[in-house]
Parts: C-alpha cells; sequence; structure tokens
C-alpha cells in the first residue's frame, strides 16, 4: 500500500509528464499555416507514438485535430489529465489537488524553464521524448539547475503565488 507521500509524488510525475509531452510535441512538430498554428503528425507516427507512449499519444491525436492556441492546449492537457487520472488511477478529486500543488508547479515552471535555456541545443534535431526526459533529469541534478530552481522559488514566493502543498 502507497503511503499518501509515495501516492503524491507518483501524481505529481504523471501529471507533469502529461505537460512534458505536451511542450515536445509543440516543440518540434508544429507548423505554421498563414498565422494558423496546428501539429502536424502523420498516422503511421501517431501509432508509434501509441506504442511508445500509450495514453500520451491520445493528447497527440486530440491536438492534432485542432488549431493550436495557449487555451486550446490548457483545455487539451487538462481534460486528458481528468480522463486518464482522476478517479480511475487516483481518487475523484486528487487530481485537482496535486494541479494545485507546489511542488507540481515548481516542477512544471523548471521544465519550461530547462526547455528555454537549451532551445538551441534541443532544436539541433529531433529528439524522442524519453530522450528529452533524460536529458531534463540530468540537468535537474546538476548544480546550475538547483540554482535555478531556488530561483524559481524565490521569485514565486516574492509574487506570493504559492500553491498549496495540502493534498489530502
Amino acid at each position: 500500500m502507497q503511503t499518501s507521500e509515495e501516492k503524491t509524488k507518483e501524481a505529481i510525475r504523471d501529471l507533469t509528464r502529461v505537460f512534458q509531452f505536451e511542450l515536445w510535441l509543440r516543440f518540434y512538430f508544429i507548423s505554421d499555416d498563414e498565422g494558423s498554428l496546428s501539429i502536424n503528425l502523420d498516422e503511421e507516427l501517431l501509432e508509434k507514438m501509441q506504442e511508445k507512449y500509450g495514453h500520451l499519444a491520445d493528447l497527440a491525436r486530440t491536438l492534432c485535430e485542432k488549431e493550436i492556441t495557449p487555451e486550446v492546449c490548457r483545455q487539451a492537457i487538462v481534460e486528458h489529465i481528468m480522463h486518464q487520472f482522476d478517479g480511475i488511477k487516483y481518487d475523484v478529486g486528487f487530481v485537482p489537488r496535486i494541479m494545485d500543488h507546489a511542488v507540481f508547479k515548481g516542477e512544471i515552471q523548471l521544465f519550461n524553464t530547462w526547455a528555454g535555456l537549451h532551445e538551441e541545443q534541443l532544436d539541433r534535431k529531433v529528439l524522442d521524448f524519453d530522450r528529452w526526459i533524460e536529458i531534463y533529469e540530468e540537468w535537474k541534478a546538476s548544480e546550475s539547475a538547483q540554482k535555478v530552481n531556488l530561483a524559481l522559488n524565490i521569485q514565486d514566493t516574492e509574487h506570493h503565488h504559492p500553491g498549496s502543498d495540502k493534498t489530502n
């Protein structure tokens, strides 16, 4: 039986992966057709994603069917997370509490910062999503990442937007 802390860590990891996957999709597969952004994935690639990434491929498929805007992406992510996890893998209502958790918000912010800081390196060639996560985790363990994380936490505290740490 998982402890509450273990369940919270697992949920943070699960939900974070969805956000990370969506950013990876936008990073490599977005195209601009006269000001209209879309994610273009052919059926073969979607099938490979399904085999390799399971439910995350469903998010890719959903985003392929829409014009991409920040609102559309946020909505697709939240709907995917709720459909995949809330009341299924986790108790009903647990997922929204995780999404308001300070550690979850910090992890998303740190990942987005990493992607921005390493954009040139990541843009050299299309990297597999698993490779993105591997590179991110290596960076996250570094001293420089710890400094960035500390700076982000200080900035968040100064702006009085900390999330709740309560998930029970």
